[in-house]
């Protein structure tokens, strides 16, 4: 009887001890996983930022499928891109046929209709929508290229202490709420430093986004990743938009206009103030 109440005890003191060892160990796991995810907010910007493609130039094939209400639209086209000078979207019928041409520089926003002989061509503060929004060129290169940015500081690389940083496992979410006009939400991968989702709300509290634009696959461009599927949604209107930009044979070639011109082509210009009209249209 002493013998098995002497095994008993020894079973109840390595019970103990191994009970202690683990609560000791959790806790230690529990304090190294809070100093991770301190340190991983603390410099998360910062990877997000040294993530940036380095490329110059990207081009790629694209295919487009647009839906307003009831109705899907399907394009091909090619995407051309020179850092901080040039967003150029072709759409293309039949594989052949460009139809249309979305061509974004610093200085300009212009949609040129080759079917239809006719451009509108305005510079980005000439536009109301994004004139009140403080939407410039460097907003969409960034939306574009997967990036961090800020309205209104024409393409300034933002800094850690511009967001409010929460981590929840691999995903980390930073919120920047110093614009008066919108707050803008990025989910980030804490695994590779790719941002997974921007999300652009209003103030209100419990307003759900009116923009969203997700990166969903990514593909190898030199020694870095470039987003090639971009999935954007927008609720803000009478109309919500819902688009698929799908990229494909991503290279950085150079050797491409990076101006498109129309003059003497018997275009027909329209005023600046058609262009919000002329972009919901398109689809219809």
């Amino acid at each position: 009887m002493k013998a098995i109440q002497r095994i008993t005890v020894m079973l109840l003191c390595i019970v103990l001890m191994a009970s202690c060892g683990t609560r000791k160990s959790s806790v230690a796991k529990s304090n190294a996983k809070a100093d991770s995810n301190t340190t991983l907010l603390q410099n998360i910007v910062q990877t997000v930022n040294a993530n940036r493609q380095s490329e110059t130039f990207v081009t790629a094939k694209a295919s487009f499928a647009f839906q307003t209400g009831s109705k899907t639209t399907s394009l091909g086209g090619m995407l051309r891109m020179k850092r901080n000078d040039v967003i150029q979207l072709s759409l293309v019928t039949f594989g052949i046929l460009e139809v249309a041409r979305i061509e974004v520089t610093p200085d300009y926003f212009m949609i040129v209709d080759k079917m239809g002989k006719q451009y509108v061509k305005a510079a980005f503060r000439d536009i109301p929508f994004f004139d009140g929004a403080n939407i410039d060129f460097h907003t969409l290169q960034s939306l574009f290229w997967g990036e961090l940015f800020l309205l209104a500081e024409s393409g300034t690389m933002p800094a850690e202490k511009q967001f409010a940083k929460s981590a929840d496992g691999d995903k980390v979410t930073l919120v920047n709420a110093d614009s008066r006009l919108a707050v803008l939400t990025f989910i980030v991968n804490a695994i590779d430093g790719l941002v997974r989702q921007v999300a652009v709300s209003s103030h209100r509290t419990g307003v759900s986004p009116y923009m969203t634009w997700d990166y969903v696959e990514f593909s190898p461009l030199g020694e870095k990743k470039f987003p090639t599927r971009h999935d954007i949604s927008i609720a803000a209107g009478s109309r919500p938009f819902k688009a698929t930009l799908s990229l494909s044979n991503l290279r950085n070639d150079s050797g491409w206009e990076t101006r498109t011109d129309i003059s003497g082509r018997s275009y027909k210009e329209i005023t600046a103030d058609k262009l919000m009209s002329y972009l919901m249209n398109l689809n219809r």
